[in-house]
């Protein structure tokens, strides 16, 4: 029993279908906002070439009427659960991961658990636990999985979700950064040398760090300093990726799986991190950034395109607001 860990058995991905291009924010004003809600600073004009200048996204997909992170991440689990082979019913736990979940009585992972149950028509009498680290949720889901597997001996379903275009306000000068959907991974137990092999998690709120990602007294997510997180965030990233390669005995990963936040931060930890010939995944472009469920998906994705395959060495690491950082090495 000492030797179980979870590895990854399926992934799935749902992105809604509303594609909301950079040109969509052409022609109206963006202002930095403090915590606060107030206006600090003067609006500027931005083209669709200086946004993906900015952040390295054309594109990103806006929720539908009546799509939630719940009613998304149970399309995104329904795909892993099948791709996986496993039986529903088998499931011994489900993990949401949203900060985006409005209307959290019952919570967003209950209605997941029920929503599976009338696809699958069978009940799933499972452990439900809902995660809110926002960016880290995807990896920290992973963890708390694999350390619920000492105790409890079955398959897991990690499910990451959000709608963070709605939570931001529509003349911010991050909202262009952010879009919708979810990924979720089922994990099942394994002796050999495969799985979740390390795991990295440290929260540090802090010397000012609570307040670098926030939400204000109306609902809306506010980001200030938008280049101390930059720092920050690659930071604390390549650290989490070192220590994990030190933990593990592994010299080198052979893909880095990284919170797909910005392409200039996913940039400054390639510089760090990719001298050995590995592979920093990205598929920001196409989706931008959806907070916690960006690494689920990105590492569907890699899966899906083989750049993930047997044998790989993969490092995941996510960083949120807290500020939590969360990493995992994962042995495929």
């Amino acid at each position: 029993m000492d030797d179980v860990r979870l590895r990854v058995a399926g992934t799935g991905t749902y992105l809604p279908e509303k594609v909301v291009g950079n040109d969509f924010f052409e022609g109206r004003k963006f202002y930095p906002y403090n915590i606060f809600g107030k206006r600090c600073g003067e609006g500027k004009e931005l083209t669709s070439e200086g946004i993906f200048d900015l952040c390295g996204i054309l594109e990103r997909h806006y929720a539908g009427e009546g799509e939630t992170p719940s009613s998304m991440g149970t399309l995104a689990a329904i795909k892993a659960i099948d791709n996986s082979g496993i039986r529903s019913d088998s499931l011994v736990g489900i993990i949401l991961a949203t900060v985006g979940e409005r209307n959290n009585v019952p919570s967003g992972v209950c209605k997941i658990q029920k929503n599976l149950g009338e696809h699958y028509d069978v009940k799933i009498p499972c452990e439900a636990v809902d995660i809110t680290v926002a960016c880290a949720g995807s990896v920290a889901g992973m963890i708390y999985a694999n350390s619920r597997v000492f105790r409890r001996l079955g398959n897991y379903l990690v499910v990451a979700s959000e709608d963070i275009s709605g939570m931001v306000q529509k003349d911010d000068r991050n909202l262009f950064l952010f879009g919708a959907g979810a990924g979720a991974v089922v994990l099942t137990p394994s002796e050999d040398h495969r799985g979740i092999i390390g795991e990295y998690s440290i929260s540090d709120p802090y010397n000012g760090n609570s307040e670098l990602i926030t939400r204000d007294a109306g609902g809306f997510l506010r980001m200030p300093d938008g280049n101390k997180v930059l720092m920050e965030a690659i930071r604390r990233m390549v650290d989490s990726a070192k220590e994990l390669k030190k933990n593990v005995g592994w010299e080198k990963a052979d893909v880095y799986i990284a919170h797909q936040a910005n392409g200039r931060i996913l940039d400054g930890i390639e510089r760090r991190v990719s001298r050995d010939g590995a592979v920093v995944y990205r598929n920001i472009g196409r989706i931008g950034n959806m907070s916690a469920a960006t690494c689920l998906v990105a590492l569907d994705d890699a899966i899906r395109k083989g750049v993930v395959k047997k044998n790989s060495k993969v490092i995941m690491t996510s960083f949120g607001s807290g500020l939590v950082t969360a990493a995992v090495a994962v042995q495929f």
